[in-house]
């Protein structure tokens, strides 16, 4: 299935140090057949998605979907792109996506945007 890209933004988030906030790209696609809605989360900072991915989902809540009404956790495909530092530690993956269990958030190796 392909998908189209609706909406692109990029948004700072909080990290461990104060002056140096974290940069991410998000791309909203089209929702898929099961109206999910795919995201795809790219770094532009040296900082770890993986390892702040608690306060991007916060930042990401409230500036974005909280306006639509839509909940990460029930309605979102969340995807992190990997970069080439972190191919190491995520093997050959191409994304990792964001699995909600519960309170806890894991993440999944993934090559292509689930359907």
């Amino acid at each position: 299935m392909s998908f189209n890209s609706v909406y692109e933004r990029d948004l700072l988030y909080p990290t461990e140090s104060l002056f140096e906030p974290g940069s991410i790209h998000i791309e909203m696609l089209s929702p898929d057949k099961n109206n999910k809605i795919p995201v795809i989360v790219e770094s532009r900072t040296a900082h770890s998605p993986m390892t702040n991915i608690g306060t991007i989902i916060r930042v990401m809540q409230n500036d974005i979907f909280d306006r639509v009404l839509i909940d990460i956790k029930s309605n979102v495909l969340l995807y992190i792109k990997v970069t080439d530092e972190s191919k190491k530690e995520y093997k050959d993956f191409k994304y990792m996506m964001v699995v909600f269990s519960g309170d806890r958030i894991e993440f999944k190796g993934v090559n292509e945007i689930e359907v």
